[in-house]
């Protein structure tokens, strides 16, 4: 996703991200726990979790670049091609946790990442190779799958399992 500014980015990140609570405000909080949203057995709470721990590993990815290191992408241990095994690992670190717990992770997460790009000047977002861990890749290759795309397709998720749901 290619963005003309750092501004056009802060503007996509914050109105994919009230999309996406526009709609799960819209659905009754005892709901979240229900199964079936994304496979078969992934909640709406679920998905808020994910969201938030592909928010935390882009951060720690950008950490570790920034301090000198090469993060290890996309997590310790995973290729890129093993992406569903991480993120069936995601579901279970997070499986137990209490929905106010997931949503306040989602809403911290949310507001560190968005903090980092209102700090980020936009050559560092836009710049491909402007920090040695991106390779030929501008930040934001790494940035918007981690948000404002992400949230685009926990949104379609939603509006996906809402219409099986009979009235």
């Amino acid at each position: 996703m290619k963005f003309t500014s750092k501004s056009e980015l802060i503007d996509k990140i914050e109105k994919e991200h009230q999309i996406l609570l526009g709609l799960a405000n819209s659905i009754p909080r005892p709901r979240y726990r229900e199964e079936g949203v994304w496979g078969d057995d992934w909640t709406i709470q679920d998905l808020f979790a994910h969201l938030t721990e592909w928010e935390q590993m882009f951060l720690s990815w950008y950490r570790e670049g920034r301090e000198g290191g090469k993060p290890a992408l996309p997590a310790p241990g995973y290729k890129w091609n093993q992406t569903p095994e991480l993120n069936r690992a995601i579901w279970r670190k997070h499986r137990r946790k209490s929905l106010r717990k997931v949503l306040g992770e989602f809403d911290a997460s949310y507001d560190e990442i968005l903090s980092l790009v209102r700090k980020l000047s936009s050559a560092e977002l836009r710049t491909p190779g402007h920090f040695a861990w991106t390779g030929k890749h501008a930040l934001t290759t790494y940035l918007a799958p981690n948000t404002c795309s992400h949230y685009r397709t926990a949104t379609k998720i939603l509006k996906r399992w809402l219409k099986t749901q009979t009235p």
